[in-house]
């Protein structure tokens, strides 16, 4: 029974620390780490709904949600200051 626990922390360790790293990394403005970022966000994202659905009898939702809505930030996060960026480098140039 206790390798059954440590299975499900693990794989929510995952989930929920991708999220989190997606987050942390929208927020820096290297391209190499932006796209880090957008992957981060993008398995946060599904694997957070892979929990909601998956989990869906209980409290999924809010165990899935969680990382779906954090990835969802991270990533319009991370296109919004690429698009603050190239405004920035417009007006610079002209």
């Amino acid at each position: 029974m206790e390798g059954l626990v440590a299975v499900v922390v693990t794989i929510l360790l995952v989930v929920y620390s991708s999220a989190i790293l997606a987050v942390a990394l929208s927020w820096i403005r290297l391209g190499f780490l932006r796209i880090v970022s957008r992957v981060f966000a993008g398995f946060a994202i599904v694997s957070g709904t892979w929990l909601a659905v998956t989990l869906i009898d209980g409290n999924g939702v809010f165990v899935g949600g969680i990382p779906v809505l954090l990835g969802a930030f991270a990533l319009i996060n991370s296109l919004r200051r690429k698009r603050q960026e190239r405004a920035k480098l417009d007006t610079w140039k002209s």
